[in-house]
């Protein structure tokens, strides 16, 4: 009965579960497989390229997810906090697999729920139906945003939001590992106006640069920054 119950309050935390009733929220713990993971730090929990078969919930901890170019020149890093849901868009479509890999950063519990029972679910209960479409939906028209946003035409702007497109959500901790050369090429700049513009960018705190390697503590900061010169 205390799991039942701590299961319950590990639920209401999950965007998925909102809005259902109590009466269903008690069904769906009583007749749901949930898978139950612990990873330590530095696990691997998932790798690009893996087939998205189940939903996985991030419940506590820290996850870095490492996402890479198509033709491996560079990678992006970017920390995800809990609770979250490991790419649930991939759970159908073209490609159902995964397009990140997915590290602990601190020890980390997952629930784990699988196809068929996302599916049931769906069919059973409206709410975590309407649910889960408008996490896809808002996912897919945040994408579809990116096109028409307005273009910074500062450099350091520029490079800020060449991150921010290349990351799952536009706050939090970032790593960049790029060559200096492949970053000016992305962005059809020069070698020397990419170094200038990094380390105009270094010196107001929004990055640190090291070796094929721009770290950003905070990337709202950037965005931030980029509002504030429109």
């Amino acid at each position: 009965m205390d799991n039942d119950i701590q299961l319950f309050d590990k639920l209401l935390m999950l965007p998925l579960f909102q809005g259902l009733s109590r009466e269903d929220l008690s069904e769906i713990v009583a007749h749901t497989k949930f898978g139950f993971h612990k990873y330590g730090r530095g696990k691997t929990v998932l790798r690009d390229g893996d087939v998205c078969d189940h939903l996985y919930f991030l419940m506590n901890g820290h996850l870095n997810a490492e996402h890479e170019a198509d033709d491996h020149s560079y990678t992006i890093i970017e920390d995800l906090p809990s609770p979250n849901i490991l790419q649930p868009e991939h759970l159908f479509g073209l490609s159902q697999r995964y397009s990140c890999t997915f590290v602990t950063k601190t020890n980390c519990s997952f629930i784990t729920i699988d196809k068929n029972e996302t599916m049931r679910l769906s069919d059973e209960f409206i709410v975590f139906r309407l649910n889960l479409l408008n996490l896809i939906s808002t996912k897919l028209q945040k994408v579809g945003r990116i096109p028409w946003k307005h273009q910074p035409q500062r450099l350091e702007m520029r490079i800020g939001r060449y991150i921010e497109n290349r990351c799952q959500r536009p706050a939090g901790e970032k790593c960049l590992k790029i060559k200096m050369d492949r970053l000016a090429e992305e962005l059809n700049e020069t070698r020397r106006n990419i170094s200038q513009a990094l380390r105009a960018m270094e010196a107001k705190g929004l990055i640190t640069v090291n070796r094929g390697e721009i770290h950003v503590p905070a990337l709202e900061m950037i965005i931030k920054a980029e509002s504030a010169t429109r």
